[in-house]
């Protein structure tokens, strides 16, 4: 599919997937390189509001930066009917692929519908 930008007054209600990824992807990479040198860090983390600003980074550095398992909790809408997910939506899907491909995947958040590659 080929996403159009869609823009209501400033605002643009379009998301893609691959920007996403790539903004996500460069956030982990920021973590893992600056990787706290410390034994202990959190294990678990719960993250209210994880799909985007504080939050996700907030899940970046848990997951990426100190190795924990994290659960996100946020309301996004996946793609349907041939319109994009939300922003959100992507972004927790490339930090899923991004952690799982450093060996540290984290439970499934709770969108739980299986994102379209």
């Amino acid at each position: 599919m080929i996403i159009e930008p869609r823009i209501r007054g400033f605002i643009c209600t379009t998301a893609h997937p691959d920007g996403c990824a790539w903004r996500v992807n460069q956030e982990v990479d920021h973590a893992v390189a600056r990787r706290p040198s410390v034994d202990r860090g959190p294990r678990n983390v719960l993250i209210i509001g994880a799909s985007t600003g504080y939050g996700l980074s907030s899940r970046v550095v848990a997951g990426a930066g100190y190795g924990a398992s994290t659960l996100g909790v946020f309301l996004e809408r996946p793609p349907a009917d041939g319109r994009t997910a939300s922003a959100g939506w992507y972004n927790d899907v490339a930090l899923r692929r991004a952690l799982s491909a450093r060996g540290r995947y984290p439970p499934a958040s709770t969108a739980t519908p299986s994102p379209t590659p």
